[in-house]
């Protein structure tokens, strides 16, 4: 989780997370950390994690490959099993399923407001009205008990405010493309570059 770069404020981090940590959110990392750096947004770090994940194992061939072609880094990448720790400390953690996004959340209820699909963030931001501040989810700061000092916490909280207008579907969940062909890997890859180009500009638009 190397920060894209530093300033005054600790780095606002975010938490991609798929299943085994070796195809989607290892990508989704990588891509979005490079479309941060490209766009000159600065003070980030981002990281992956897998619920059930297959531990220190290497990313996957296609995802890796992937990866570089979409101006990824895939280099050092492994599985790495999702913490409290990890949960506690990013400040937007992205799931590729609703189911995931439903099993992180019961597992860690206090990421609940920052925890979205992919999907869902950036469908929700999309009802976020430019530079106007909405009111934030009622219970963040009780259900989380941490600072929301951070824009990106700010920001979190006003897309969270604006959750139910995203309504997903299960056309909007990023599916396992583990031992499926090359082409499933690549409409996935393609989905989540894309996912990634919308976030980083969201970020960028409002932060």
């Amino acid at each position: 989780m190397t920060p894209v770069s530093l300033g005054a404020q600790p780095p606002s981090l975010i938490l991609t997370v798929c299943t085994g940590n070796i195809c989607r959110s290892p990508l989704a990392e990588q891509l979005i950390r490079a479309r941060l750096s490209k766009a000159g947004i600065g003070n980030f770090a981002v990281g992956s994690a897998g619920l059930h994940a297959a531990v220190n194992a290497p990313m996957e061939p296609l995802p890796a490959a992937l990866s570089t072609e979409y101006g990824g880094n895939s280099a050092g990448s492994f599985g790495k099993q999702i913490t409290e720790v990890l949960v506690g400390e990013a400040e937007l953690v992205l799931t590729m399923t609703r189911k995931q996004r439903d099993e992180l959340v019961k597992k860690y209820p206090g990421a609940a407001q920052q925890t979205f699909t992919m999907a869902e963030f950036v469908r929700a931001a999309e009802s976020l009205p430019l530079g106007q501040s909405l009111p934030p989810a009622p219970s963040w700061a009780a259900v989380t008990g941490k600072g929301t000092a951070s824009g990106v916490a700010g920001l979190v909280r006003r897309i969270a405010a604006v959750r139910s207008t995203a309504e997903l579907g299960d056309a909007d969940d990023i599916p396992d493309p583990i031992n499926a062909t090359e082409a499933v890997h690549r409409e996935v890859a393609h989905r989540i570059a894309t996912y990634s180009d919308d976030v980083v500009s969201i970020l960028g638009k409002h932060l």
